[in-house]
């Protein structure tokens, strides 16, 4: 019976489906990265979620204690205790919202140089809290990890008092209106707060054996690098030295200062912004026991739960996506394992639930490795259905995963730069009003999404839907809508599930975070080409409104019948998001607690009313496309 399951559906679109994930390669991410590298010995196994409720890190602490028997086990430990509130300049700075909750070493035990130029109950509250985490992973014997971004920038005051270690300008000039400068690694005052803040991080927090960061993006950078957002630039003085000598220098700077505190730790470079020519010089210098992305990966591999790429949605579980990468680490030669449930920019994890999930398959996988190969996935995606939707349900549960992973095949190819978070959440394309001439709306009917837009000009965030980040984007017509019809198919199949099934409540949650996960996309398939319309129509939508044409037409304009399906389909689509969110979906979508921590990249906590809000506007301008193009009349 499971063969014919199987054969039933290799179906073409499976095969093509297939084809595309060998094409494009199935390359996880740490945080934003892509892959690192490796280094020898044991097998250790690195957790990273930004967990600031204690409560939830002990259990996550718990869950991860289960991958013991088959390594070391650490767990990130360098989360925020709050946002960077300090950091972000007056105005449309949106670029510092992307570094407000950056870990580094200064903002838990900061060089005495630094100290006076950050608050200092900010750094007391990540204090405390990497310190009740330590404490936590010892209970359950643990080791720990520190997440950073390196180097990272500092205070204009620091600058002013010792000018002489201001190094690269790092921020990104189209996505910001206020310059952000690093310290110069080249200069020995550099080194030696490096060198003294390691020190006390592992004299405090001596569980700590992997320290792994990123450069050159959201809020770091090293000076005269290919790719800094501002082009290459630095002090004079350190023009001339190689990338490899200044990558190796910060690196060594790390190890002394673990040296000081009696430590050996592990130092991995992961997904940073480098040339070709750079990367090769980096890999060339690299110190003993420091390692860099895209060499030796067959040491080291990442995995991910679904957050990382489905952001905001938390609780999606996509298990033939998760037992290729899991089944990837049991088969391969990885020494190092970095599993993420991390969404970018720390502003959201995944569910407790899922993680559970996701080692459970892990552990299983350790435990029994399977045989390698296509159908023996799917023999243990059926083994999976059947624990969980019982006898009854295996066949419908088994066809919805397989839908849905054809579907994140298809989006992958099709939709590939197109993604929750840079769409959905920092364009407002969940919130905001879809409307033909966003212009005409009032102050106060932008007050609840326009200052979240990540765009430095206002203008430019109220009238082009699909400016992400500074470029405009453009989406092919029907591929969003394509993609949502796909999910909901998987959708209507879980929703067939017997009531007596195992994983009932686990299945009818997914179902929730699959709504609005579809929501978004619709959301944004209805954005892209609505600014499709308004491009056509860019000089009919730059003049004044007025009556339009008086010659009676049954077809009216074309664009407008297109516009007006769909301003309709966007209402509907919201307020069937207004009903998941009512039924409990709010646990299943990355929000803020309260109405200060909401920001480009997080939500609000009255997300049920911005979205009634963005409803009721919509049908108060719903006639204004009426005053630029011709209704149908007789």
């Amino acid at each position: 019976m499971v063969a014919k399951v199987f054969m039933k559906y290799l179906t073409p679109i499976v095969v093509f489906s297939l084809f595309v994930f060998k094409v494009l390669a199935f390359h996880p991410v740490i945080g934003e990265s892509t892959t690192v590298l490796g280094q020898g010995g044991e097998k250790v196994f690195v957790i990273h979620a930004p967990i600031r409720n204690l409560v939830e890190f002990r259990e996550l602490a718990k869950q991860a204690a289960r991958l013991k028997p088959y390594g070391r086990v650490e767990v990130n430990v360098s989360t925020l205790a709050d946002k960077g509130f300090h950091e972000i300049p007056a105005g449309r700075n949106f670029w510092y919202e992307y570094a407000s909750y950056n870990p580094t070493p200064f903002k838990f035990f900061p060089d005495k140089k630094i100290a006076p130029f950050i608050p200092a109950a900010f750094v007391k509250k990540n204090r405390e809290m990497i310190l009740a985490k330590a404490k936590i992973l010892r209970e359950y014997g643990l080791g720990a990890a520190f997440w950073s971004y390196e180097p990272n920038f500092l205070p204009g005051k620091f600058f002013e008092a010792y000018p002489h270690l201001m190094g690269a300008r790092v921020d990104h000039p189209r996505r910001g209106n206020y310059p952000a400068f690093a310290p110069c690694v080249s200069m020995e005052g550099t080194q030696e707060m490096f060198k003294n803040m390691v020190a006390e991080l592992l004299s405090n927090v001596p569980e700590i054996h992997t320290f792994f960061f990123k450069t050159n993006d959201s809020g770091s950078g090293i000076c005269w690098s290919d790719w800094q957002y501002t082009g290459p630039n630095g002090p004079t003085h350190c023009k001339n030295r190689s990338m490899g000598e200044r990558v190796a220098t910060l690196m060594n700077s790390f190890k002394e200062g673990a040296s000081m505190a009696g430590q050996d730790i592990s130092i991995y470079l992961t997904g940073s912004m480098f040339s070709d020519e750079e990367k090769k010089d980096i890999y060339s210098h690299l110190p003993d026991n420091c390692y860099f992305q895209s060499h030796n990966s067959d040491k080291v591999q990442g995995i991910n739960s679904m957050i990382v790429s489905n952001y905001p949605v938390r609780g999606l579980f996509f298990p033939l996506e998760i037992l290729r990468g899991i089944n990837s680490i049991g088969s391969g030669t990885a020494n190092t394992v970095f599993i993420g449930f991390r969404a970018s920019y720390d502003r959201g994890y995944e569910r407790l639930d899922a993680i559970g999930k996701f080692l459970n398959l892990l552990v299983e996988t350790l435990g029994n490795p399977p045989a390698a190969g296509q159908i023996a996935e799917l023999e243990q995606l059926h083994k999976l259905c059947l624990e969980w939707a019982g006898k009854s349900s295996a066949d419908k549960l088994f066809n919805a995963f397989v839908q849905l992973d054809e579907a994140s095949q298809y989006k992958k190819a099709a939709l590939h730069r197109v993604s929750g978070i840079n769409w959905g959440i920092a364009a407002r394309h969940i919130t905001r009003p879809l409307v033909v001439a966003p212009d005409r709306l009032s102050e106060n009917e932008e007050a609840y999404f326009m200052p979240y837009i990540f765009n430095p000009s206002e203008k430019e965030a109220r009238m082009d839907y699909t400016d992400i980040h500074g470029a405009h984007r453009t989406i092919p017509s029907g591929v969003a809508g394509n993609y949502v019809a796909a999910v909901n198919r998987a959708i209507r199949l879980m929703e067939g599930i017997n009531d007596d099934a195992p994983e009932k409540e686990f299945i009818q949650n997914m179902v929730k975070a699959l709504k609005i996960h579809a929501s978004i996309f619709r959301s944004i398939g209805n954005f892209a080409e609505a600014q499709e319309i308004r491009g056509r129509n860019a000089e009919k939508l730059s003049m004044a409104p007025h009556r339009p044409d008086k010659t009676p037409t049954w077809e009216g304009s074309p664009d407008l019948q297109k516009f007006n399906a769909i301003m309709r389909d966007e209402l509907d689509n919201t307020l069937e998001l207004i009903d998941v969110l009512e039924d409990g979906g709010m646990d299943f979508i990355c929000h803020a607690n309260t109405p200060e921590y909401e920001d480009t990249f997080l939500l609000g906590p009255d997300l049920i009313g911005q979205l009634k809000l963005k409803r009721k506007i919509m049908l108060k301008h719903w006639t204004d496309i009426e005053g630029y193009m011709t209704t149908p009349f007789k």
